[in-house]
């Protein structure tokens, strides 16, 4: 028995040195990637999130603090689109649903929602989305202007997919409503 996990043991630590062999970087990995941290590209930082499977992203300026979903204070006669409001140390801010505001009609997934409190000037507003994805750096290059719509300011190529950026400052502009 002894025996056996002796051996179970050495194929495991060869199975561990042949992936780290494997996963090290090389000589020219590491100058390669000095070479893309050298180049004076102008870069954008984005927090990302999700709204169903579609991913989405505020520039890091313009976000505050993330909050975990929780009670609101309903607002009679406001807009569909305002959940309600939150007080947060003794401020008062208004939630908004950001699916119903971009007119998307999918169902969240209470588990994860966080409300991402983000602020243009002094103007701030909580944002309700389905799933926090994180901070990111990415290429200024790498966004591309969207024609023109109501919420978008582009869209940001990244791998194989595409992250929608929103203009924050439309987002809590409420007078097209008024």
């Amino acid at each position: 028995m002894i025996k056996k996990t002796l051996e179970f043991l050495k194929t495991k630590e060869a199975q561990v040195a042949i992936h780290q062999d494997t996963v090290a970087p090389t000589e020219d990995n590491y100058e390669e990637s000095l070479k893309k941290s050298s180049q004076n590209e102008e870069k954008l930082s984005i927090i990302s999130f999700f709204l169903g499977v579609n991913e989405y992203a505020f520039e890091v300026t313009d976000a505050v603090e993330v909050l975990k979903a929780r009670q609101l204070t309903e607002v009679p006669r406001t807009p569909e689109f305002i959940k309600g409001i939150l007080s947060l140390r003794g401020e008062m801010i208004p939630v908004i649903d950001l699916k119903k505001r971009l007119g998307i009609s999918l169902t969240a997934d209470k588990a994860s929602s966080r409300i991402l409190v983000a602020a243009i000037e002094d103007v701030k507003a909580g944002f309700l989305v389905d799933k926090l994805s994180g901070v990111k750096e990415v290429s200024a290059g790498a966004v591309e202007v969207a024609e023109p719509q109501k919420f978008i300011k582009g869209v940001i190529k990244v791998y194989d997919s595409n992250i929608l950026l929103l203009d924050t400052s439309k987002l809590i502009d409420f007078s097209d409503i008024i």
